[in-house]
């Protein structure tokens, strides 16, 4: 894909984030019985959830600090950068473009880049948040090391309102279902 491709190009670490998120996402839409078509929307929508970081700078993506104001304020910009390139290009489904505009939205309408709140977030986008969410707290990143899967599924639960309890249950027993399943591998 030329998308993912230019992702790799520019951020080798936003690349491997994108095919994290899209793994965990398609293993959620199969765990809670999407047919296989939505699960392959939901699976492309996760892979470019981030294409928009590929028109951040660099120095601001991998800043081993905390970022300014002014250099948050750009890196909240990538979902409507990545919207705005996919809609361009055209021949997305509407549910990618609504997952790449809105993944940083919360149901308590604190995310962005619009602020909306429950009733605007469809499902597939809620369940790409929590994958989003959980890769980056389990990634190495320049400024934090990787978290302990369990530790990450905590911080999922304690966002509280801001993500889906009942999505958020059912991405718990799937992410224990694997942790099991791989300690059952050694």
């Amino acid at each position: 894909d030329g998308w993912l491709d230019m992702v790799w190009r520019h951020d080798d670490a936003t690349y491997q984030h994108c095919l994290l998120v899209s793994g965990l996402a398609a293993a959620f839409a199969q765990r809670i019985g999407f047919r296989e078509a939505d699960r392959r929307l939901i699976t492309e929508a996760a892979i470019l959830h981030d294409i928009g970081k590929a028109r951040i700078p660099l120095e601001i993506l991998r800043k081993p600090g905390g970022l300014t104001p002014a250099e948050r304020e750009i890196v909240n910009r990538h979902p409507q950068i990545g919207h705005d390139m996919l809609v361009a290009q055209g021949g997305f489904a509407p549910a990618v473009l609504t997952a790449v505009l809105s993944h940083h939205e919360y149901l308590d309408g604190s995310g962005y880049p619009h602020g909306l709140d429950g009733g605007g977030i469809p499902d597939p986008v809620r369940m790409i948040t929590i994958c989003d969410v959980y890769a980056a707290l389990i990634e190495r990143r320049s400024y934090k090391p990787p978290m302990p899967p369990a530790d990450a599924y905590a911080v999922l639960i304690a966002m509280g309102g801001k993500l889906d309890p009942d999505l958020v249950q059912v991405f718990g027993e799937l992410m224990l279902d694997a942790s099991i399943a791989r300690l059952g591998r050694y």
